[in-house]
């Protein structure tokens, strides 16, 4: 699951970043190892979304450094200068994603009921998942999949990310406790653990080509056992 309560101040490991404004485009940027890189010309804002496709569609590990110039139209020295090395570019992406593209969960946590909550999140994620222009699956499970000890910063930014949203869902469920809509026979802590897990099993689904009405049968039959 995905959505945008995480902080994004917490990814920021060792960079800085850099200022989206087109309007500094001719500025001259320092490059990583202190030394002058090409005056920016061009849009960042559209260079950065590519970049965040590619991530998304191919995880940090299977997207190289050819991989994204050749997407975002920039050479290397370019991307460098303008986005920092790979890890950095990496999670600026995230921050991207998070904002721009996963605030669907957080608003399904606003509903006024619990089952409202559930069947919203159910809903908004299907939907999330089968919308045109984008891959079909979360970028928080598919962005860092991976063995290597080059990945592991990466794959460290999508656990603590994951883990979030799980925090951020148990605070709504306790207050569902506290309202009395959630039986106290149920532990806060399984019960969250228990839709996250189902919602994430949706995005894999989505990666394997299940259908749009697959997923809601799916989504349907989860909420039937839920007792909604």
């Amino acid at each position: 699951m995905c959505n945008n309560n995480y902080r994004c101040d917490g990814w920021r490991i060792g960079f800085t970043i850099v200022d989206s404004n087109i309007g500094v485009a001719k500025k001259i940027m320092k490059t990583g190892n202190g030394k002058t890189g090409r005056p920016i010309s061009f849009d960042k804002d559209a260079a950065l979304e590519a970049a965040m496709l590619l991530f998304w569609e191919r995880g940090f590990e299977g997207t190289s450094i050819a991989d994204l110039t050749q997407a975002m139209g920039l050479n290397p020295p370019s991307i460098y200068a303008a986005f920092g090395d790979k890890h950095a570019l990496f999670q600026l992406a995230v921050k991207r994603y998070m904002e721009m593209r996963a605030q669907y969960a957080g608003k399904a946590l606003e509903e006024p009921t619990l089952e409202k909550v559930v069947r919203a999140l159910f809903d908004s994620t299907v939907a999330f998942l089968t919308t045109p222009g984008h891959p079909a699956r979360c970028m928080t499970l598919s962005g860092a999949v991976g063995c290597s000890v080059d990945a592991t910063p990466a794959r460290d930014i999508m656990t603590e990310i994951r883990k979030q949203n799980e925090a951020v869902m148990r605070e709504r469920f306790v207050k569902a406790r506290k309202s009395g809509e959630l039986p106290k026979d149920v532990n806060v802590d399984d019960y969250t653990r228990y839709l996250s897990t189902i919602i994430a099993g949706l995005s894999i689904q989505a990666a394997n080509g299940s259908t749009k009405a697959e997923l809601k049968r799916t989504a349907e039959m989860a909420l039937r056992h839920l007792g909604y």
